[in-house]
Formats: structure tokens, sequence, C-alpha cells
């Protein structure tokens, strides 16, 4: 993730740019009620975040309309996804942590480990495949 994408996304705004590419993957369009029943939120709720996010240039939204992501905020997604993979595998492969605990523990590592400290563990996830 570029430095400048990670410095205007809080956590809560790069939980509602994955959860549009999630639902974008099964639909060609997410809406305001899609989000806000899937994160079991207000309308209004999502209506800021989503306010938020396409002034980023992350998604492209207007009141009343669909939701789609940016080219930029698509490869911001993809990253924040390529992120939880890793820190999945390297949970249930390497430390053997239950699905479910892999799960929550990943998205809260995501979030809460520096850049430095995730390129470590990919790193070692990779390596620790190898052999």
């Amino acid at each position: 993730m570029t430095d400048e994408a990670k410095l205007e996304l809080t956590e809560n705004l790069e939980d509602y740019l994955y959860d549009i590419f999630e639902i974008l993957k099964t639909a060609p369009i997410a809406r305001i009620k899609d989000l806000a029943k899937r994160r079991d939120v207000k309308l209004s709720s999502v209506v800021v975040a989503a306010k938020s996010l396409a002034d980023k240039g992350l998604i492209n939204y207007q009141k009343y309309g669909y939701i789609t992501l940016t080219d930029r905020g698509l490869e911001i997604a993809k990253e924040i996804e390529n992120k939880k993979k890793i820190l999945y595998k390297f949970l249930t492969e390497i430390l053997k942590v239950s699905h479910d605990s892999a799960i929550k523990d990943a998205h809260k590592m995501e979030h809460d480990l520096s850049e430095e400290t995730i390129e470590k563990i990919i790193d070692f996830t990779k390596n620790f495949s190898k052999d």
C-alpha cells in the first residue's frame, strides 16, 4: 500500500473499502444497504464512509447511487486482501491456529502491525513454504 493511501485511510475506511471489494466479487455494483447489512451498521454510517472514500478517489459514488471501485481503490483492496491471505496462512499453516481464530487475528494484525513486521511475516511465510 502506498504511504499516501495508508495515511489517508483509517482502519474503519479500510474495512469499508475491503467490504466493497468483497461485494463486487459477486455483484456488478455495491449499494449502501448492502454495506450496512454486511457491517451491521446504520445507512447513515455507510453514507459518511462512502463519501470519504469517494473524496479520496477510491470509489465511485453519488448520493442514492451505486458504488464501484476506482482503479486506485481496487489496487488498495487487492493489497489488503493479499495481506489478509498471507497472515491467515502464517497463522494456520505455521502457527497451527484454528480457522476461526486465524480469520479474526489476521484482520487485527493487518491493521495493527507495522508494514515492516508484515513484510517480515510475508518473507518468512514464503521461505517457510519453500522448505
